[in-house]
């Protein structure tokens, strides 16, 4: 007859402080704790007498399980995304500052930076106004930005 689950969980408490011990688990061992609870608890149901012991099945069940929610844990940590607020602060471009960064851009280069970033136009409107493909536009913007980063290094 098998003991009742509270004997039971009595008797491997301290494996599971082994566990989390050895995982090097300092923040939420109470959450830890639980997980290898169920872990055990499903442990006592799932086990196969015939199979070998009952303490070095219970141990792998528990450790698996926290091993689990410890991988869980550090994925969801990393890809939460910490967001800064920053006030919007308004660019203020003055046509002789406009004049100067386009200057060495070819006619259709300077229509998208004028039409697309200052007036804030879409490619297909842009094309559509010069009779052009969309991606003829997005050549233009292609070439632009890299002659417009090549001018911002110096």
């Amino acid at each position: 007859m098998q003991a009742p689950f509270e004997e039971i969980h009595q008797q491997y408490t301290p494996m599971i402080h082994h566990i989390i011990k050895t995982l090097n688990i300092h923040s939420d061992k109470e959450l830890y704790f639980h997980e290898a609870s169920v872990a055990l608890w499903e442990a006592t149901l799932t086990f196969k007498c015939h199979k070998g012991a009952f303490s070095s099945y219970a141990y792998s069940c528990m450790r698996g399980k926290v091993l689990n929610l410890l991988k869980k844990e550090i994925k969801r940590s990393s890809t939460e995304i910490c967001t800064l607020s920053l006030p919007e602060q308004p660019i203020f471009l003055t046509n002789a500052m406009i004049e100067i960064n386009i200057k060495n851009l070819t006619p259709k280069q300077k229509i998208w930076v004028i039409e697309y970033v200052i007036n804030g136009k879409k490619l297909n409107e842009i094309a559509k106004e010069n009779e052009v493909t969309v991606s003829a536009v997005k050549s233009w913007r292609k070439e632009a930005i890299k002659k417009l980063k090549k001018e911002m290094k110096y």
